[in-house]
């Protein structure tokens, strides 16, 4: 089991909540898109938070590109107590992902071999909360559930997926936790996107692509006649793509709608993640001083 140490001090603690807070230094390489190609060891060995947790807190706070996460962040910080192992509840926070009652994926799974090996999987992520489990046992539960899937739905397919990112040692491969909450996040995603209560038609959708694909080209093309291409910004792009928009009231309708769809999915999201960040409020405090006695 892992010998991380929460924060090392209430000092430390304290300057880790209020740089986040500021969407300072640590907040910008550890809590951002910086995080998925950076190197963010730094996190554990500075502020003594297990890697696992580390990994999987970009993730569920969007990346710092959606809601403000930063109360979320101070009130988990909070909780924790200074000095406790963090990997417990990376592990927790992991296994939702499976067992939550409202977003979990194992309302997705229905009862024969495929729900056994995934359940295979989640007990063992358990059991590891308690004793250390062996590379060999890891093995046999992914082997278990390549065996026994094939032939499932796109969503299903998704949510084996996701399983066999669970089906790993945290202590040895903390990038999993990260891999778990963005498969997470990505279904919950299609899910409320797929049950919007405006969808487009086949024929909308293919009007829609047609539409921006031929916009873009457009107004990349009048810029070519002003300027080089070199020189033409992202801003400049976007204003001469919507007055290519603005042009046409009928393509512009199909905008529209798309963008509200895709706010309504936003909102879904937001209480996605929302809904997330609670249950690991509830799980911190608790079982973090159970472990420390």
């Amino acid at each position: 089991m892992s010998t991380y140490e929460a924060f090392g001090s209430e000092t430390k603690r304290k300057a880790l909540i209020d740089d986040i807070a500021q969407k300072g230094e640590v907040y910008e390489r550890w809590l951002t898109r910086a995080s998925v190609e950076g190197d963010i060891g730094f996190v554990s060995d500075e502020y003594g938070l297990h890697p696992a947790l580390a990994r999987l807190l970009p993730a569920l706070g969007a990346f710092g590109e959606a809601e403000d996460t930063s109360g979320f962040y101070e009130a988990l910080f909070t909780a924790i107590p200074l000095g406790a192992d963090t990997g417990r509840l990376a592990r927790q926070s992991v296994l939702l992902a499976w067992s939550d009652p409202v977003y979990g994926r194992a309302n997705l799974i229905e009862q024969g071999p495929v729900r056994e090996a995934c359940t295979g999987i989640a007990d063992l992520v358990a059991r590891s909360m308690e004793q250390p489990v062996d590379k060999k046992a890891w093995r046999a539960t992914r082997a278990k559930l390549v065996a026994v899937r094939g032939g499932e739905d796109a969503a299903t397919a998704a949510a084996l997926d996701l399983m066999m990112s669970l089906a790993w040692d945290l202590d040895q491969a903390p990038g999993a936790a990260h891999d778990v909450i963005s498969a997470w996040a990505s279904a919950i995603d299609k899910e409320a996107d797929a049950a919007d209560e405006d969808r487009f038609s086949e024929e909308e959708e293919a009007a829609f692509a047609a539409a921006m694909n031929a916009i873009n080209e457009q107004a990349m093309g009048e810029l070519a006649k002003r300027q080089s291409l070199e020189t033409i910004d992202v801003d400049e792009f976007l204003a001469e793509a919507e007055r290519l928009w603005s042009a046409e009231p009928e393509r512009r309708a199909l905008k529209e709608r798309s963008i509200a769809r895709r706010e309504r999915t936003k909102a879904k999201m937001a209480q996605w993640r929302a809904h997330v960040q609670q249950h690991i409020l509830a799980l911190a405090a608790p079982a973090l001083e159970r472990q420390g006695g």
